[in-house]
């Protein structure tokens, strides 16, 4: 056997090789496995909207949160003082406002007297006109009843003009109110945005920052792994794509658990990848690079499995490995 087998290692050699490849191509039509898989949850960068040191911070890593929840606290003191200030600016303008509106009514007044004042001019004119054509007045009393009755007239046209600028004034007062009451509620928002909550439920994963770190608008500084969206992501060989369907059965081996046996079911297959890092306009289609420069390996797809019977006792970590079977 062994002479024979000398005789015919090449032929032997082959045929296992063409076994292997058929058995090979024959399961691949039942079943796909991925070894590159990962667990994934949704996770939530957690950064304050405004900037300062940290005073508070009563998290751990590894705890457990609700949504609402604490998470960390700017300091609060120098954002108090811009209310504080904020407050007094908005009081100053309403009570500029009022005085502007004071002044309307002044000169609303000051125009009914000029009235009343020209009215007696002209009845005053009207008289002295009339004594002066009988001769018994002098004409430099008409005259100075002619004057009086201008000046009348000017004094109205006069405190119209006060009038109508008092007006304009309660109309830039009321724009400056307006323009304090909104720094006020700017100042108000970003003094109730110095607490920072936890937006989800979930759990914190580890960080660095401590009590007393400069934490600027928009930094990150805390992750939250939250409670939703736990699920697997398998990456597949394009030649499985044909014959994946959402909501196939797959079989599961979680690296945190990996002695049993769990049922998962396909969410979706991934349409498209990319083999390099994307450009601005295709930044959202997941990146699935080769592993190797030297032989063109099949293209991976990511396609997505929840695990809806998954035991409670069973904890999912987010990056964690696992092992995917799915039967077609």
């Amino acid at each position: 056997m062994l002479k024979w087998i000398e005789d015919h290692v090449l032929r032997v050699v082959l045929g296992t090789a063409l076994l292997l490849w058929l058995a090979y191509e024959l399961i691949g039509l039942v079943v796909a496995y991925a070894g590159d898989v990962r667990v994934t949850a949704a996770l939530v960068a957690v950064a304050p909207e405004v900037g300062g040191p940290i005073a508070e911070l009563p998290i751990r890593p590894d705890q457990r949160v609700a949504a609402g929840d604490a998470l960390l606290t700017i300091e609060p003191r120098p954002f108090s003082l811009v209310v504080a200030s904020a407050t007094a600016a908005r009081d100053v303008a309403e009570r500029q406002r009022a005085l502007a509106e004071e002044a309307v009514a002044e000169a609303d007044a000051a125009i009914d007297q000029a009235r009343a004042r020209l009215t007696d001019a002209e009845q005053m004119l009207a008289r002295e006109q009339t004594l002066g054509r009988g001769g018994i007045v002098p004409q430099e009393r008409v005259q100075d009843a002619v004057r009086d009755a201008a000046v009348a007239q000017a004094e109205i046209h006069r405190a119209s003009a006060a009038a109508n600028v008092a007006r304009r004034l309660v109309e830039v007062r009321r724009a400056e109110l307006a323009a304090a009451g909104a720094a006020l509620d700017r100042a108000a928002y970003d003094l109730s945005r110095t607490r920072v909550v936890a937006a989800a439920a979930g759990r914190v994963a580890p960080f660095v920052a401590r009590p007393g770190d400069w934490v600027a608008a928009g930094q990150s500084a805390v992750m939250l792994v939250t409670d939703a969206d736990w699920r697997l992501v398998a990456n597949v060989g394009e030649r499985h794509l044909g014959r994946l369907r959402v909501g196939q059965t797959a079989w599961v081996l979680l690296g945190s658990d990996p002695w049993r046996l769990h049922r998962g079911r396909v969410r979706s297959v991934a349409p498209a990848v990319l083999s390099a890092p994307a450009t601005a306009s295709e930044a959202v289609v997941p990146v699935v690079p080769p592993d190797t420069d030297w032989i063109r390996l099949p293209q991976h797809f990511p396609v997505e499995i929840t695990l809806p019977d998954l035991p409670p006792g069973v904890t999912l970590f987010h990056g964690g490995t696992a092992r995917v079977l799915v039967w077609f």
